[in-house]
């Protein structure tokens, strides 16, 4: 393995930044990179590059550009947002500092400036559509808010965030290990969590080893598994809630129907009862009996109608009950009364 040869003064370092791609170019930001891993003392040349006015401005960007992306990388937050405030007045019509706007918004922590990063983001993504890291950065974004959500996402949110996740990928032919696990916390919002689970592996097995970001990049990894875990685990929750208050609806319209027909069933053994006393004896013994007999065929349809097991024993009684009613309804005078 050969060693990188790195920058010997100022003058080299200024001399490749102004080598670069244009910004507007996507193959600015891993260009970038590498001048960044071959300069020593990186931060203070790219300092003392962007302080000075006599540089060109398009190389004083690209300093400090290099600049913010290491801040980033070591998650110096506060340097980050002091730098580029201090020269978002020269450079902030540049497409990338909407992405460090973006950045900073994100910072805030709120949904409100959550979403106020995501503009600044897409506007970028407008600007710079072949650029791979700015298209993540929007998808990465959304999927952020998307987490924080309690409410179910609006219609779209998550395609969106997909659709440029993978445009991502595909820009990078698939060899940036984190836009995995960007797809992996996206596909999580979908429920596909052993697919997620897949994806984490992946990004894991791609991370570049030597690569100064490795132990930060696999820990924010297993960190997004953990995640996984938890969401499948409350997902499973859900349901299991859900079924238990169907279950529950189900059983309290099933007593509200027993109700009412109790309540049907009183005032039609009051009513009937009420009707015999006042006929005459054969006319009384006749409508008691067909009152039983629909009462049996009442209670035994409804016991069919509950999904009772035993069916069998369900059809002898409805059987019983229409032999009563019929014999209440329709038998001769003789046969209910005897002089």
């Amino acid at each position: 393995m050969t060693r990188m040869v790195t920058y010997a003064n100022r003058a080299e370092v200024e001399a490749a930044l102004a080598g670069l791609p244009r910004t507007v170019d996507p193959a600015f930001p891993q260009g970038i990179r590498e001048v960044i891993d071959r300069t020593r003392n990186a931060e203070r040349v790219f300092r003392r590059i962007c302080d000075d006015s006599s540089v060109a401005a398009d190389i004083r960007f690209a300093a400090l550009y290099a600049v913010l992306l290491r801040l980033r990388r070591e998650e110096r937050l506060t340097d980050y947002v002091a730098l580029a405030s201090r020269y978002e007045g020269e450079f902030g019509s540049q497409p990338y500092f909407h992405t460090f706007r973006a950045v900073i918004l994100r910072l805030e922590g709120d949904l409100a400036s959550l979403l106020q990063a995501i503009e600044h983001s897409r506007e970028a993504a407008r600007l710079l559509p072949e650029v791979a890291g700015v298209q993540h950065q929007v998808a990465e974004l959304i999927t952020e808010y998307l987490e924080h959500q309690e409410s179910l996402p609006r219609p779209g949110a998550v395609e969106e965030a997909e659709g440029l996740v993978d445009r991502a990928i595909a820009l990078t032919y698939g060899r940036v290990a984190h836009y995995f696990e960007t797809k992996a916390r996206i596909l999580c919002l979908r429920n596909d969590f052993a697919t997620a689970r897949s994806l984490v592996r992946r990004a894991i097995e791609l991370e570049p080893k030597q690569g100064q970001d490795y132990l930060r990049r696999v820990s924010q990894y297993q960190t997004t598994r953990v995640k996984i875990d938890v969401f499948a685990q409350r997902a499973d929750f859900m349901r299991t809630q859900d079924q238990f208050r169907r279950e529950m609806g189900e059983f309290k319209t099933q007593q509200l129907e027993l109700l009412g027909l109790l309540a049907g069933v009183v005032a039609f053994v009051a009513s009937t009862a009420n009707i015999a006393s006042q006929a005459t004896g054969s006319a009384g013994v006749r409508l008691i009996t067909a009152m039983a007999g629909a009462l049996i065929v009442v209670f035994s349809s409804f016991f069919l109608m509950s999904g009772g097991r035993d069916w069998r024993r369900g059809m002898l009684a409805a059987s019983l009950g229409l032999l009563l009613l019929v014999v209440g309804l329709l038998a001769p005078t003789w046969l209910v009364h005897r002089p």
